[in-house]
Parts: C-alpha cells; sequence; structure tokens
C-alpha cells in the first residue's frame, strides 16, 4: 500500500510535517533558554564567590564551556529548522532495497535532514545525502546509491516532486522521469530575482554527476550560457561540505569570482542551502597580493576597456605573447638561467684574519637549491658561519652574521622583481614585449608573469584553501593558472564558456587549462535552461556554440528596431523601459557595450528608477540595470536591451564576444535598438 497516496492525504501530511517542525523548534527556544539562564548562573555564582577552591573554579569552567557548546548546537538546530518550515521538502521517492523482507520506504527529500527524535525515524533527508541521489538519477523501477557500507541496490515504485510555498502546497506532479518537465518549465518561466536561485528541486542528471564528484582533484566545467554552471558549482561546494564535514568547512574554501557585484549576486547560495558563506577574491586582487601591493597596473576592466575602444596591434600582441604556453616555457627557461647566472660569489673577508673563499659561497649557493633562490641567503649564512666555527673555533657576533647575510644577497643579480621581468626580455632579445605605461603603470598582462617568477625567486607562502573555485575560466590566460597552480595545490572546481570571453586575446579553453594545470577532469553542461528557444536562436547566429541544447522554453521572438537618429533610438528604450515597468517582470537590463556608453545612457534617459552598475559597484540591485557587458557578465534579467547595436559601434570580433554575452543575459524578452546602418554582426 501507498503511504500518502492521494494529495489530499499529502497535504495532511505535509502539515503534520510542519507542526512537528514548529514543536521541536518551540522546545529548542526553550534549551536556548534555560542554556543561557545557567550560563548566567554560573557567572552569578564566580562573581560572587572569588574566594572559591582553584579546583572548582576549573570544573566550573568546564561546565560553562561544556553548556556553551550544547547552546551553540541547539541554536545551529534551531537555525536550520527554522530555514524548512516554510518548504521542508520538494521530492518524494519509494525505494525497498532488494533482497531484503523491509517495506517500501517513501524518502521525502529537502533542504535539509529533519530526524525525528520521538519516532526516530527520518522524516526528511538532505538533498546531499546517499540516498537522495536516486531522485535526480533515476527513473521508475531498478535504482542504487552508494551508502558509506557500500551499494544499496533496489526499485523505486513511486516519485513525487512537489511545489510548496509558505508551508502550502501549491502543486503536487507524479514524476516518472528525473525532473518532470512541468516543474522544470514552471521554475525556468519565473521571472529574475535579485539573487541567484538556488535550484536543488531541479537538479538534472548531469548536474548531479557534477555535484557529488568526489574522484577529479581539479574538475574543469565547461558549460553553455545559461547551463547554471556557476550555480551547480555552488551546489558541488555544499555537497562537498556535508560530504566532508569533518575534514572541511566554508573557511577551508576560496571563490575567484570576476567582480564584487557578481560575487553579491550569488552570495545568498550557501546560506540558503544551510552553509556559512565562504571567503570570496578575484584574481587582480591574489596576484597585487603575491606582488605586495608594489605597483600600479591596469585593471583587467581597463585592459578589456582599452581593446574595445582603441586596441593597438602592439597591445593586442603582448597580451597574445603572454597568454601562449610559448611564454610559459620561455620563463621556466629564463628561470633556470637565474639559477645559472645570476649568483656570482665573491670573496667576503668576514674578519681581520678570516676570509669566506668565493668557491665555497658558491658550492653553498647550489647546495640549497631545494629553497627558492632568494630564501638561500639565510640557510647559506648559518651553515657558512657553522663550518668557520668548526673551523676556525670562533664565536661569531650578530654583526658579522648581518654582514656576511647582506653580502651574500648582494651577489645575486635577482632581488628586483621588475628589473629581472624587464632583463627576460632582453635575454629573449624581445624587448618591445613588455612596455611600461605613463606613471610606471604595469600592464594587466604583465601581473601574473611577473608574479611567476616572484614565487620562483622567492616562494610562496603557505595557505589553509582546501578547495579553490574558480568562475569565469575563460578570462584568464594559462600564466595566471600556473599562478594559481604554485599559490594553491588543493583541489580545484573550475568553470566558465569558451564562448563567452571578453579577454579574446587571452583567453584559455578547457583544454588549455587542463594543460596549463597538469592534469584535470573535463565535464560538458550542454542544455541551456536561462533563454527562451527564440533568444538562443538569436544569440546563436551572433555566435555558434554547437555543443549548446535549448530547453523548450518558448517566448516572443527578440525584436532589432531601426530608427533615423539618437534622439528616436532614445525615445523609442523609454518606451520600452515603461512597457516593462507595466509588466510583471522583475528585472530589466540595458545592456551597453562599455561601461562609458551605459553611463552616458544613464545620463541621457533620466529615469530615477534606473541603477547605473559600474566596475566599481559592489551591490547587485534588482530592477532596472544599465551596464557594460563585461559586467553583466553571469548575471540574469527578465528582459534585456541593447542599444546602438550599428556597424561603426559593433565591428569587430570582441565586439561579437559583448554582443553574445549581453544577448545570453535574456530570460523572456530581448530587444536591441540601431540607427541607420545595423551590425554585420547581426546580418
Amino acid at each position: 500500500m501507498v503511504f500518502n497516496q492521494t494529495e489530499k492525504q499529502e497535504i495532511s501530511y505535509l502539515q503534520q510535517i510542519i507542526n512537528r517542525l514548529k514543536q521541536v523548534i518551540s522546545h529548542t527556544d526553550v534549551s536556548v533558554k534555560d542554556h543561557v539562564d545557567t550560563l548566567a548562573e554560573y557567572k552569578d555564582y564566580l562573581w560572587s564567590n572569588k574566594d572559591i577552591d582553584p579546583h572548582e573554579i576549573r570544573s566550573m569552567r568546564e561546565s560553562i564551556l561544556n553548556h556553551f557548546a550544547i547552546g551553540e548546537s541547539v541554536i545551529d538546530k534551531r537555525q536550520r529548522l527554522a530555514k524548512i518550515v516554510d518548504i521542508p521538502y520538494f521530492g518524494r521517492i519509494d525505494f525497498q532495497q532488494k533482497n531484503e523482507d523491509r517495506s517500501i520506504i517513501p524518502v521525502y527529500i529537502g533542504i535539509h535532514t529533519f530526524h525525528d527524535t520521538e519516532s526516530r525515524t527520518t522524516l526528511i533527508y538532505d538533498w546531499r545525502a546517499p540516498i537522495s541521489s536516486m531522485f535526480y538519477d533515476y527513473e521508475l523501477g531498478e535504482a542504487s546509491y552508494q551508502s558509506p557500507s557500500g551499494e544499496i541496490t533496489g526499485k523505486i515504485s513511486l516519485k513525487r516532486q512537489y511545489r510548496i510555498r509558505a508551508g502550502k502546497m501549491e502543486f503536487m506532479i507524479e514524476s516518472a522521469l528525473t525532473v518532470h518537465d512541468e516543474i522544470l518549465q514552471k521554475e525556468l518561466s519565473i521571472n529574475a530575482d535579485d539573487k541567484m536561485k538556488n535550484i536543488v528541486a531541479t537538479i538534472q542528471r548531469e548536474q548531479n554527476r557534477i555535484i557529488r564528484n568526489e574522484e577529479a582533484r581539479t574538475l574543469i566545467i565547461q558549460g553553455v550560457a545559461g547551463s547554471g554552471k556557476t550555480s551547480i558549482a555552488l551546489h558541488r561546494i555544499a555537497y562537498l561540505l556535508y560530504a566532508f564535514q569533518d575534514s572541511i568547512s566554508s573557511k577551508d574554501i576560496l571563490i575567484i569570482s570576476p567582480n564584487k557585484v557578481f560575487a553579491d549576486y550569488i552570495s545568498n547560495i550557501l546560506p540558503e542551502l544551510g552553509e556559512e558563506t565562504v571567503p570570496e577574491t578575484s584574481m587582480e586582487q591574489i596576484l597585487f597580493e603575491v606582488l605586495n601591493h608594489k605597483y600600479k597596473y591596469l585593471s583587467f576592466f581597463e585592459q578589456v576597456n582599452e581593446l574595445l575602444t582603441k586596441p593597438t596591434p602592439d597591445f593586442i600582441k603582448r597580451i597574445e605573447y603572454k597568454s601562449s604556453f610559448d611564454f610559459i616555457a620561455s620563463l621556466d627557461r629564463f628561470i633556470l638561467h637565474i639559477e645559472n647566472h645570476y649568483f656570482r660569489a665573491e670573496d667576503v673577508k668576514l674578519t681581520k684574519h678570516i676570509t669566506v673563499p668565493a668557491e665555497f659561497i658558491e658550492e653553498q649557493f647550489h647546495r640549497f637549491n631545494r629553497y627558492p633562490m632568494r630564501q638561500r641567503f639565510e640557510a647559506m649564512t648559518d651553515y657558512i658561519l657553522d663550518m668557520m666555527k668548526v673551523q676556525y673555533t670562533f664565536t661569531v657576533t650578530t654583526a658579522e652574521r648581518n654582514f656576511l647575510k647582506k653580502e651574500i644577497k648582494r651577489m645575486f643579480a635577482g632581488n628586483n622583481d621588475l628589473q629581472v621581468y624587464k632583463d627576460f626580455f632582453a635575454w629573449m632579445d624581445k624587448p618591445e614585449l613588455f612596455k611600461m605605461r605613463k606613471s610606471h603603470t604595469l600592464e594587466y598582462a604583465d601581473l601574473a608573469p611577473l608574479a611567476y617568477l616572484h614565487i620562483a625567486l622567492e616562494g610562496s607562502t603557505k595557505n589553509c584553501v582546501k578547495h579553490l573555485l574558480i568562475d569565469e575560466m575563460q578570462d584568464y590566460p594559462p600564466i595566471q593558472y600556473k599562478v594559481m597552480q604554485k599559490l594553491f595545490p588543493c583541489r580545484k572546481t573550475v568553470l566558465g564558456d569558451a564562448s563567452q570571453s571578453v579577454n579574446p586575446y587571452g583567453s584559455s579553453t578547457a583544454d588549455m587549462i587542463q594543460k596549463a594545470l597538469v592534469t584535470g577532469e573535463v565535464m560538458k553542461l550542454c542544455k541551456s535552461y536561462r533563454s527562451t528557444c527564440e533568444i538562443t536562436d538569436f544569440a546563436q547566429k551572433i555566435r555558434t556554440n554547437t555543443d549548446l541544447e535549448p530547453v523548450a522554453r518558448h517566448g516572443e521572438k527578440p525584436k532589432v528596431l531601426q530608427y533615423n537618429n539618437e534622439k528616436e533610438e532614445l525615445s523609442a528604450i523609454k518606451e520600452l523601459i515603461a512597457t516593462y515597468q507595466a509588466s510583471a517582470y522583475k528585472s530589466l537590463g540595458i545592456i551597453c557595450k562599455t561601461e562609458l556608453q551605459a553611463r552616458e545612457m544613464a545620463d541621457k534617459l533620466q529615469i530615477p528608477d534606473i541603477h547605473f552598475l559600474s566596475s566599481q559597484s559592489t551591490a547587485f540591485v534588482q530592477g532596472i540595470i544599465i551596464t557594460s557587458a563585461h559586467m553583466a557578465k553571469g548575471l540574469e534579467f527578465d528582459e534585456v536591451i541593447i542599444p546602438q547595436v550599428d556597424g561603426k559601434n559593433y565591428h569587430s570580433e570582441i565586439d561579437r564576444s559583448m554582443l553574445y554575452v549581453a544577448t545570453t543575459r535574456a530570460m523572456h524578452r530581448l530587444t536591441l535598438t540601431y540607427t541607420k546602418n545595423k551590425t554585420f554582426l547581426l546580418y
């Protein structure tokens, strides 16, 4: 007999679960109060009795710490339960183990586990639990999952999905497939929010394989536009925190994201999934820290902007070369050259009677070759002085020690990173490939190679990162991955889409990243869930991605509207905004090619509710946003307007990338506007 066979029974059962959850929450509130009161009593007792026995103080301290720990645990439990009262679960499978006389078990699946201590049964299973994997991986019939004791096989006899909001069941669907198309369509048609949403209720089989992959030391996810790769990567982090909770915590994970706005946009996913937020940084920040904050440099955003507005062949050539594997090979050969030629030993007169011979000093430089070159000076000094003590039996003063170390350091011609980097181009006979900008400003493409040299010469400090997540992988050249490998020799999840690069002269494909990191399993996400078929087809004409498979969700065709002059175009954009404001849509992105164009457009529109998103912005805001294609990457909007798609504005391959990125931000509606002649990229 099927447990809760009818929808009426399911609704009644849902109410029972919610009542039980509220009851347990109420008990935890009482428990927390008891712990707080007890701690207050201990505090008053200690304050009132200052002359008590030290043994009693020790015993009381242990009791206080114990009560505090239990209290924290109870508060944590209460927070988890409070999160699931509104949506206790979203799915169910009925599973019967093979070769067992056990009855069929109904497995309700939600964000968190809920184990009822009174009935001693698990009423809700965490979506990350081993048994829950069957919900995503199997249809009705034979199924299995990996438990701590080995593979459990059996049969799924029923699969259901629910949409529960604010404790009310909106609908229930009998589902033979992993995620019923009706549920998926309903979720995909929902309007965009101010934050990325968790997708536990609609995880697909191919996505689940990525989330639960425990074997790959480096997992490289190549996902098409709208495939949910960032969300999947964050769900993967949540899964790993659950599966390896004894060895990894949220503070051991680091996310490299493209900018602060995107970091804010994704910031709610892990808390929604019951995990603490994890540290976040940018590639620039990491490289700048390696170089001890010494240099002024063009930011990645400024590099892209220059390529969009005033590119020169020499600038492009410098970026392209520094993004090649040939460049990395040359750097490695130069580091070997430094090892063999940059240390020129000399005799050091240590005291009036003692001279340290140059040959002996040279020998020690090579003796300590396991150390980075600049770290050898300390070890060399100590070893030489130890040998001198043995030979001449004299006591070395601090001044003599410091003098010897200073002399040894002086013998090394590689103490200045920037000078060594300049030497490298002279050594290659390609001095034109290094250009310092005004006010001693480095180009962005020089940051990573300079950091790579610095690490080879100086070494890198150890960090506690156990898992590194790199988003927008296509925008980082191979040399940056080489630096990341040296700084973070830990497990990695790397994700992006080669078709969405805003760095066309310095981008990386999944295969290039695999080569740069020397290892890594590449997994693909080919289904696009974000845009309607009509918007996807339109974007595919700008840049064809043969891997992309759109999910069959239809809507209105994108419009490309022509106007006689800028005034008419501006007036039409205002009308489109008014139409949006009268609609049920929650977000509109007006995406321009550059930040300057976006700023000018915002000034011309003069609409009070528009939020201008610049490279300096730190938060994503819901509503009407005007920004550049670069800043829009990774974001999604119900509706998108792309102004100025004329031939003068969009005419190069990097412009094609920007246009592709802009069009693929739209979920439901897309409009492009131009004056006179439209760009050839739209033919």
